[in-house]
């Protein structure tokens, strides 16, 4: 008997192991290429626009960034309403294949010199394509191993998603880092900026191949056999019976969208274009900060275990709303130490929000309406306050002449947020709901 039990926990060791790899790839890949777009941004201007006048020319390249980003809350309607019905598993072979396939095409297109205005043309509908298939990732990612994950531990298990998004935002920073570091300038502009989309595609291959190997979410397949085995029932639209969960969790997305594409999307360029560092120096000072989120971000997963949701997305507000304009003066006092300790210090403050609110998305929703639950107002977020990010902070800058304006954007997407953390109720430690308010789902599932 003890050794059947010690059996039976290794085999689960195993499987939990290959749900974190499986669902972290995908989110890599999303993000290794958000972020690769992002801290190549001053190159690509010059690659796929008029090189004229280079604020109109960055202006553009980050519009387009901003412009993909329409096509998300679309993405999430399909690819959650798809999740609930057909099982997560399909949903992100699918959405994997899609994603690495247009970023690598990226890596393909001519720059303007060659086709013309064909060239930002073709940047923007690949974008569009990859926007459009990585609004089903994240979320079916963070529910994948949410519904596996024991409940005293799904904070921490989550976690790993955050933690992937930002490995992809690391590899991203290393590649260009060393790329900028090794090549002059023409052949960055040539086909250097290239090689990061290019990795894409066989990310792509390794990912689906693990996601092949696992079965849909115990949770997902209780479901789906208790349906089976029952008189189906007139359910509620899982969209309109789930809005006002919805309208809670999208301000608390606010911060997270807006402080994810401000402090790892726009701060390089703010670096090199306000604190005057190298391209290669910008890049290795968020390369570094990103190690130490890395290594951050299981500490505040886990706290919010032991503590609550609640209290460690509070306590991410309340430290950004009170010293993020402070810091970005510092920040932009000028020196690599300098900028890297408050980078460090702004990213250990956001990972009180970003560490935690996987989990706490998951555990708001039941199972047959999880995935729409928590990929619309992610990705509604990730419009509203993700994608205009370093637009929005180019323009501040822009208009008030103040180098540290980037700030009131933190602090006004942190108020945001601490009001939906105020009005939801809190979900750490507790079963994954099985029943829905308006619906016939089966109780709530016993402990683990």
């Amino acid at each position: 008997m003890f050794t059947s039990t010690r059996r039976s926990t290794a085999e689960n060791r195993t499987v939990l192991r290959r749900v974190v790899a499986a669902s972290g790839v995908g989110t890599l890949i999303e993000y290794f290429d958000y972020a690769s777009y992002s801290y190549l941004a001053t190159t690509m201007a010059v690659v796929f626009f008029p090189a004229e006048d280079r604020s109109v020319a960055l202006l553009s390249t980050f519009a387009v960034f901003a412009l993909s980003f329409l096509v998300r809350p679309f993405g999430a309607l399909l690819w959650g309403s798809l999740g609930d019905r057909l099982g997560r598993k399909r949903i992100l072979a699918t959405t994997i294949l899609l994603m690495s396939g247009s970023t690598f095409a990226i890596g393909l297109i001519p720059g303007y010199a060659s086709i013309g205005v064909a060239a930002p043309a073709l940047l923007l509908l690949l974008r569009i394509v990859q926007s459009f298939s990585a609004s089903g990732e994240y979320a079916g990612a963070g529910i994948f191993i949410a519904e596996y994950a024991p409940d005293k531990k799904r904070g921490l298990l989550t976690g790993m998603v955050p933690m992937s998004s930002a490995a992809g935002f690391l590899l991203a920073s290393t590649m260009t880092t060393t790329l900028y570091t090794v090549l002059p300038p023409e052949a960055m502009e040539s086909w250097g900026w290239r090689i990061p989309f290019l990795v894409a595609g066989p990310l792509g291959l390794v990912g689906l191949y693990l996601r092949f190997r696992l079965e849909d979410t115990p949770q997902y397949r209780k479901i789906v056999e208790q349906e089976q085995n029952t008189r189906p029932a007139t359910r509620r639209s899982p969209l309109l019976a789930n809005l006002p969960g919805m309208g809670k969790l999208l301000l608390v997305m606010a911060l997270n969208a807006g402080g994810y594409y401000l402090l790892l999307g726009y701060v390089p360029t703010y670096l090199i274009e306000q604190v005057g560092l190298s391209q290669a120096d910008s890049n290795l000072v968020v390369t570094i900060s990103l190690i130490a989120y890395i290594a951050i971000v299981p500490i505040t997963a886990s706290l919010s275990d032991r503590v609550g949701r609640k209290r460690t997305l509070i306590a991410a507000c309340v430290l950004l709303i009170a010293l993020s304009y402070p810091l970005m003066v510092v920040l932009s006092a000028g020196g690599m130490l300098l900028a890297t300790v408050v980078l460090v210090l702004l990213l250990a403050m956001f990972s009180l929000n970003d560490a935690v609110f996987p989990a706490f998305f998951a555990e708001t929703f039941a199972t047959r309406s999880r995935y729409l639950g928590f990929a619309l107002p992610f990705n509604v977020g990730a419009v509203l306050f993700g994608g205009v990010a370093p637009y929005v902070a180019t323009w501040l800058i822009a208009r008030t002449g103040n180098p540290h304006s980037p700030a009131f954007f933190l602090i006004g997407v942190a108020v945001l947020s601490l009001i939906g953390v105020a009005l939801a109720k809190e979900t750490a430690r507790k079963p994954l709901p099985d029943t829905a308010p308006h619906g016939p789902e089966s109780s709530n599932p016993p402990r683990r």
